[in-house]
């Protein structure tokens, strides 16, 4: 996986002041594979879990 950057204090600030985290919980081995499918499919797991979340909301909307 990438290694991040650390965010500056003003991205910092930013993100403190426009999006709320949303913990989740998942067995080890269910977030490892998880993680292997989305790289396999040059992906993340935060833009597969945003994409779901936002056809989701459309779907029900």
């Amino acid at each position: 996986m990438e290694e991040q950057k650390p965010k500056s204090a003003a991205q910092q600030k930013y993100l403190r002041r426009n999006y709320v985290r949303f913990p989740l919980d998942l067995k080890p081995e269910v977030l490892e594979k998880f993680r292997e499918v989305c790289q396999a499919n040059s992906t993340t797991p935060t833009t597969v879990i945003k994409k779901a979340i936002d056809d989701y909301i459309a779907a029900h909307s």
